[in-house]
């Protein structure tokens, strides 16, 4: 199974990596991280959240990259008003 490394904000902030059946696994886990911080941070009242999270591979090329906004509810990024 191949070794995936989940970075923030560019920084080798992943050394030891996970493994993870493929990339769209990695994604989740890289979304699931974003969640947990920007949780974290509202939580904490911070307003230093990181913006971008980078999946790379063994060899340290990045695969793919997850904007802070993807841990964000659909409808708060649609602008959809749910009050009632």
């Amino acid at each position: 199974m191949p070794r995936y490394y989940i970075h923030i904000d560019e920084l080798d902030t992943d050394p030891e990596g996970t493994e993870l059946p493929d990339l769209d696994a990695a994604l989740r886990e890289a979304r699931l991280a974003a969640r947990e911080m920007l949780a974290a941070s509202i939580k904490q009242g911070r307003d230093d959240v990181p913006l971008l999270f980078f999946i790379a591979d063994e060899g340290g090329r990045v695969l793919k990259t997850v904007h802070i906004t993807e841990a964000l509810p659909k409808m708060l990024l649609n602008g959809k008003n749910t009050h009632i």
